[in-house]
């Protein structure tokens, strides 16, 4: 049974990727916020993760201004997710119309260092883009990521992934493949917004403790490595901008975890800043405070 859902998802995706060939990319849009409508109206054990996330997040803001929130992000991810499918038809033509890159000049000067770079986002926005879009720039990344549930669709997106010349980091192999890029001068991307349970470290999200990976902390502090914080903000009309920030300072004091925890907390307050901005574009559906500092899970939803 799980063979058969793993074959009838991958002809679902290939259909959509033959549909993304042919619709316009507008139409391809409303298909996709269509979509997720309805998935967000089907999928209630998520919905009401997202719903819980966002009273944690926003209680002080009112239940109907919220559930428009809600309902948006699941739009927006159905929108997103369709999107994706026809990247392989962006080329360096689509910057400046599809795609808008603003400080870009930040990743360069970063790699301009010698040490690599380590780049970081979120489940915000399109995140998929901003890395598809800054290898059309020449600045391919290895993105480290876990390998999807289903194979047959992560060939998929590692192909996807690759159309600008990225690589995948396979997560369980992520330091020693993320050090080895890292000496070669390359950028490394990892997304830092979800729950890392016993192996994170807590810092604020939102005012609450939240398990954080250490890991782009670690590296950094290792390596050298400037951190580079790069965002892919969806912008009303449909455009991407993809807003590659200034370094975020990681310098050792000679504590190493408290080093750790003052890096990832920066890192994180970054994250929390573009989810103010546009928090329809996050992925609420994600239990971001499951693990509590005492380590026990937290209540399921």
């Amino acid at each position: 049974m799980n063979r058969l859902r793993q074959v009838v998802e991958a002809a679902a995706v290939e259909t959509a990727f033959r549909a993304a060939r042919v619709l316009p990319r507008r139409a391809l849009l409303g298909l996709g916020a269509w979509c997720g409508a309805g998935i967000g109206r089907i999928d209630r054990r998520h919905t009401a993760i997202a719903r819980s996330n966002l009273r944690e997040a926003f209680g002080d803001r009112p239940e109907a201004e919220r559930e428009t929130t809600l309902r948006a992000c699941w739009r927006h991810f159905g929108r997103i997710t369709f999107d994706a499918l026809a990247f392989p038809q962006l080329n360096e033509s689509a910057l400046g119309r599809v795609l808008k890159i603003e400080g870009i000049e930040n990743a360069r000067a970063a790699l301009a260092e010698g040490r690599g770079v380590l780049v970081f986002s979120a489940h915000y926005g399109h995140w998929e883009a901003g890395a598809y879009a800054m290898g059309l720039l020449g600045i391919p990344f290895a993105v480290i990521a876990r390998p999807l549930d289903n194979p047959l669709l992560d060939r998929r997106l590692v192909a996807l992934r690759g159309g600008t010349g990225n690589a995948v980091i396979p997560k369980r192999r992520a330091v020693r493949e993320t050090m080895r890029a890292l000496a070669a001068g390359t950028a490394v991307a990892i997304l830092i917004d979800q729950d890392a349970r016993e192996d994170g470290v807590f810092v604020p999200f939102f005012g609450r403790p939240a398990s954080t990976t250490p890991t782009l902390a670690l590296l950094a502090l290792r390596t050298g490595a400037p951190i580079v914080p790069v965002f892919a903000r969806v912008e009303q009309d449909g455009t991407i901008t993809v807003h590659v920030q200034p370094v975020v300072p990681a310098e050792p004091t000679g504590d190493r975890d408290a080093d750790v925890v003052r890096v990832t907390a920066a890192c994180t307050a970054v994250v929390e800043s573009w989810v103010r901005r546009d928090p329809e574009q996050w992925l609420w559906m994600h239990r971001r405070w499951k693990t509590v500092p005492t380590g026990r899970p937290g209540d399921s939803v």
